[in-house]
């Protein structure tokens, strides 16, 4: 491995050393370069046995300067703020990968329980992992990440047209009748009814659309809004974008910044990881 890679590792057998409940695993190719990481510490450990219900599972972010994607399993807890039940590094998201890092979070919760429902973004490697590892597991799709791609999905004037209604459908229809009445409707008003996108996600609306999921327990995070806290809070991470930010280092100075995790609402923490990972 390469000299920060294997500087986090040292410092990730520092803080088991000092508390045997910090879990964390490692994985390198035939070079030894690491591959793929998964961190938790005891707080969210414990955390998970109370609140680990429902888990919310983000891929979105990329640390630049290493080329890996960096997510967070969260969770809510009873003052309906966000908690963190875990971390990861992955240097790419292909099955294998995601079946690793599913089965190490598994290892490291109590009792190896699985949760109730899962939320994460429309990925097929994804999918395929949940459905191997987690097959009693209901695996719903991010309402935020699929609104968010009907910009470039759909013609740009019926979208500045549409939207809105569209969005009104989606979260508003009370019953699954009624939801494919209206949305049935708009696609013909609008000759949107042969967009291919549209039609796939029409298919698999059980995954994502309020009124289908509803009646399962997710303490809210199915909903846009607390998904796109998570991101908010994330993009607001000093450094986040700058691949040579310090806090971007395993240099031995900013370690902390990969190791302790704090179950804090995310309003309530300074955005830094010296902060966030104190």
């Amino acid at each position: 491995m390469g000299h920060d890679a294997e500087t986090l590792i040292e410092h990730f057998t520092f803080e088991r050393e000092k508390n045997p409940n910090f879990f964390f695993d490692y994985d390198t190719d035939s070079d030894n370069r690491m591959l793929r990481c998964f961190w938790a510490d005891s707080e969210s450990r414990r955390s998970y046995a109370f609140f680990g219900d429902v888990v919310v599972f983000d891929t979105t972010y990329n640390t630049n300067r290493y080329s890996m994607i960096f997510a967070l399993f969260v969770g809510v807890n009873h003052h309906g703020q966000t908690i963190i039940f875990g971390c990861r590094l992955l240097s790419d998201e292909m099955i294998e990968s995601f079946v690793w890092l599913f089965s190490k979070f598994l290892e490291a919760m109590p009792n190896q329980a699985t949760p109730v429902v899962i939320i994460t973004d429309q990925d097929a490697a994804i999918s395929k992992a949940i459905s191997m590892l987690l097959p009693f597991t209901q695996h719903q799709f991010c309402l935020w990440h699929i609104l968010n791609k009907f910009l470039e999905k759909i013609n740009v004037m019926l979208y500045n047209e549409q939207y809105h209604r569209l969005v009104n459908i989606i979260k508003q229809s009370e019953s699954p009748e009624e939801f494919e009445q209206r949305w049935t409707e708009i696609m013909e008003t609008t000759n949107l009814d042969s967009n291919d996108w549209l039609i796939n996600m029409y298919e698999i609306r059980n995954r994502w659309v309020p009124t289908y999921v509803n009646h399962v327990f997710s303490a809210g995070m199915s909903s846009s809004q607390r998904v796109e806290s998570n991101h908010s809070f994330l993009k607001r991470l000093d450094g986040l974008d700058d691949p040579y930010h310090p806090q971007y280092s395993f240099d031995g100075t900013h370690n902390d910044g990969f190791t302790s995790i704090t179950n804090n609402n995310y309003e309530d923490v300074n955005v830094n990881f010296d902060n966030y990972f104190p």
